[in-house]
């Protein structure tokens, strides 16, 4: 039989936020002394009253713990528990100065105060009307999320999650979970079908329930968009519906059918092969594909009323040539007049190969003829590098297209389209279907647009592969940059990049029978090194030392403004997690730690925003630093290039530290200096495309920590996932 354990919640130790698996000290009332707890603890916080149920265990290193299995919360009764209890910041808008006036006026009547008659806390000196009623609304939704939590503690739900289901439900949610789980996975951010399937089954759902198979047949087309597919073929559907559900594919068809009446799905054919689609990803496609025909063919028209266009644009370039003291090569030059000159046009090229001049002259060129360019990226980085570099306005795309909060959708579409003449967007290799259409739909008649990007990197972390579709059908303008620059080719990082690209190892790696060597830096040349070393730990250090004390001491890199390290993958000894938990430890030891989100975060971390959050004008890969920690607000504050934006605890599940990210989340940016960790233990991730990116990532500076073998392996790999796309076989199909 279990035991229980009531006490104070005194410190959290370690905290997992993807599980709730929390290590704390718990000050046992019954016998006053602190003792060790453990367990799935959801949404617990330091200063909270539990009562546990559970049982002691030995632990072979740590001695004695009570392994919780399940909890509750209680209110503290004494009148230095209860003021304790607020002043640990729960309720927002409750700090310690205001909890020792609360309680000393009310006593032990203060939590009846605040939950029953909460206009009496107008007596408190400085709290006045709003304050009361946001302390009010705070109660309220705490004690709403801890029933929702108690509920749903059973089914591994983590606090943070428990959270959200409760803002979206408010104080429905047990009854809307239990009504119909899976309404989870469309309606909660961060809640998919397998938790909504684990929570169902373990409420009685059957196996075979309509909800469920439905909901894993939508959940089917989400997951193919996850990786990277805009539909699939229907058997292969039907065969990983099956799969997932566990179900024969036969009886998957009539759901199947009424998903795709019910307009949840899409089925379109092409010839005797039906593609099943989510309706996003279907009415992506078909925008994007009828969003070009019309630029080009508006363009077709426009230019027949047009007399020695090609003469204007080589005066014009003469010109700028002359104002900016360069040269452009023959095939910047083509580039440029053949974007000016079509509706559309691709410009695809490596480091060095000149296409930021190439932007530059193409934005000189449109103002020149009286036109409005109109700039944009799909990262802030990316965004604020082209308006460095043109000395013009960018900004990203998300920026660029708006959002309306009222309406849940872009400001900018078809029937409201944007304002611009020349439309120039860069690192477009990153840029995902579902945003490439949005944007394709905003654009104004008779706009030019012009995609620049490099097509030998990464595809997008969303749906689709838009650069390459693009330039397979052979219908869209393409133009080609292969020279590298004179002054580019002197950058060892821009020969390497190339000679990555085209199969080669980097200069300065060690050929395959040289071993490892001794693990120290071994120069390439003045801008790129390579530390071989195939000990994930050993690397580790190694990297730590690099961006803590080396790379400043011998090229004067502020590890905090000016370096970024890249790795593969989340997981393993030299991925982001256990880098960024060394990395933190290394560059921002005495940063004040931040006692909400598991104590993740530290002020004065660099942080990155992982998910697209329209309301606060943050999008996924923009990078802050944490600038500090309101306590009785219990929000954290992060400044994005000067601009502070406010999280509550909450929402920090949509921000990650980021001393370390992973090469799909570097793209689009650009740093000064660039570590990159490649070892064996990244075997599934190691492709050409993939160490391509990452190098490119560095502007003066790249040093790889790795295995030999897994450089070469890299190296070797020119295989790419595949993705199943249409929108080829649509341009080619509607430009003929």
């Amino acid at each position: 039989m279990p035991e229980t354990l009531t006490g104070f919640l005194e410190t959290i130790t370690f905290h997992n936020a993807e599980n709730d698996y929390t290590v704390a000290r718990l000050r046992d009332s019954a016998q006053e002394r602190v003792v060790t707890i453990v367990g799935h603890l959801s949404g617990v916080h330091e200063g909270e009253n539990l009562r546990l149920s559970g049982a002691w265990k030995q632990h072979p290193r740590f001695g004695e713990q009570f392994e919780v299995e399940s909890f509750e919360f209680i209110y503290p009764e004494t009148e230095a528990g209860i003021e304790r209890y607020l002043a640990s910041g729960l309720i927002s808008g409750i700090g310690p100065k205001t909890a020792r006036s609360i309680v000393d006026r009310f006593g032990r009547e203060t939590l009846e105060v605040i939950e029953k008659r909460p206009q009496e806390l107008l007596e408190i000196t400085g709290l006045g009307q709003k304050k009361v009623a946001r302390i009010s609304q705070a109660w309220d939704q705490q004690r709403g999320i801890r029933r929702l939590m108690i509920f749903l503690q059973s089914y591994g739900i983590s606090g943070a999650l428990a959270a959200r289901i409760y803002r979206r439900y408010r104080d429905r949610g047990v009854e809307a979970v239990s009504q119909n789980p899976y309404r989870l996975a469309d309606e909660v951010r961060g809640i998919g079908f397998a938790t909504a399937d684990r929570i169902a089954r373990s409420l009685g759902f059957p196996e075979d329930s309509p909800l469920r198979l439905e909901s894993g047949l939508v959940h089917t087309g989400e997951l193919a968009a996850e990786r990277g597919h805009t539909s699939l073929p229907r058997d292969k559907f039907l065969g990983y519906a099956s799969r997932l559900l566990g179900c024969d594919s036969q009886r998957l068809e009539a759901h199947l059918a009424s998903m795709v009446e019910l307009g949840r799905l899409v089925a379109d054919s092409q010839g005797t092969v039906t593609h099943i689609y989510t309706s996003y990803n279907w009415w992506a496609e078909q925008t994007v594909a009828q969003g070009i025909a019309r630029l080009l063919e508006q363009r077709r028209l426009q230019l027949e009323s047009q007399v020695d266009l090609a003469g204007e644009i080589d005066t014009q370039l003469d010109r700028f040539q002359s104002q900016a003291g360069i040269e452009l090569s023959s095939e910047q030059k083509q580039a440029v007049a053949g974007a000016l000159s079509e509706g559309m046009a691709v410009i695809t090229g490596g480091p060095g190969t000149g296409k930021t001049t190439l932007i530059e002259a193409l934005v000189r060129l449109v103002e020149g003829r009286g036109l409005k360019p109109v700039l944009a990226a799909p990262t802030g980085r990316a965004a604020k590098r082209m308006s460095e570099s043109t000395s013009y306005p960018a900004s990203t795309i998300h920026r660029l297209l708006g959002w309306s909060f009222t309406e849940g959708r872009f400001m900018h579409d078809g029937s409201r389209p944007l304002k611009g003449d020349v439309f120039v967007i860069d690192e477009v290799s990153m840029v995902d279907l579902q945003l490439f259409a949005s944007l394709v739909d905003a654009l104004p008649q008779g706009a030019l647009l012009v995609l620049v990007g490099d097509m030998d990197q990464l595809p997008s972390i969303g749906p689709g592969k838009v650069l390459e579709d693009l330039i397979e059908c052979g219908r869209v303008p393409t133009f080609r940059l292969t020279r590298i620059f004179r002054q580019a080719e002197l950058s060892l990082i821009v020969r390497n990049a190339h000679r990555v690209r085209t199969g080669r190892l980097p200069e300065g790696a060690p050929p395959e029978s040289a071993g490892d060597g001794p693990g120290e830096a071994e120069p390439g040349g003045g801008d790129f090194f390579i530390v071989r070393n195939s000990d994930p730990a050993r690397a580790r250090e190694i990297v730590v030392r690099l961006a803590a004390e080396r790379l400043k001491a011998r090229f004067g890199l502020d590890p905090l403004e000016d370096l970024q390290v890249i790795t593969p993958m989340n997981r393993g000894t030299c991925g982001t997690r256990e880098l960024n938990t060394a990395l933190q430890e290394a560059l921002n030891p005495g940063g004040k730690k931040i006692p909400v989100a598991g104590g993740r975060f530290r002020v004065g971390d660099r942080v990155m925003q992982v998910r697209n959050d329209y309301e606060k004008d943050v999008f996924n890969g923009d990078i802050g630093r944490v600038a500090g920690f309101d306590a009785e607000m219990q929000t954290v504050a992060v400044d994005f290039d000067g601009r502070s934006v406010d999280y509550d605890a909450v929402e920090l599940d949509d921000l990650a530290v980021a001393y370390a990210v992973t090469v799909h989340k570097s793209q689009g940016s650009e740093y000064p200096a660039v570590i990159l960790t490649l070892l064996g233990e990244h075997n599934v991730m190691l492709q050409r495309n993939l160490l391509y990116t990452a190098i490119s990532r560095g502007r003066r500076l790249v040093v790889i920590v790795g295995d030999s073998r897994a450089i070469e392996r890299a190296v070797a790999n020119d295989r790419v996932q595949f993705r199943y796309t249409r929108l080829a076989w649509r341009l080619k199909t509607i430009l003929k």
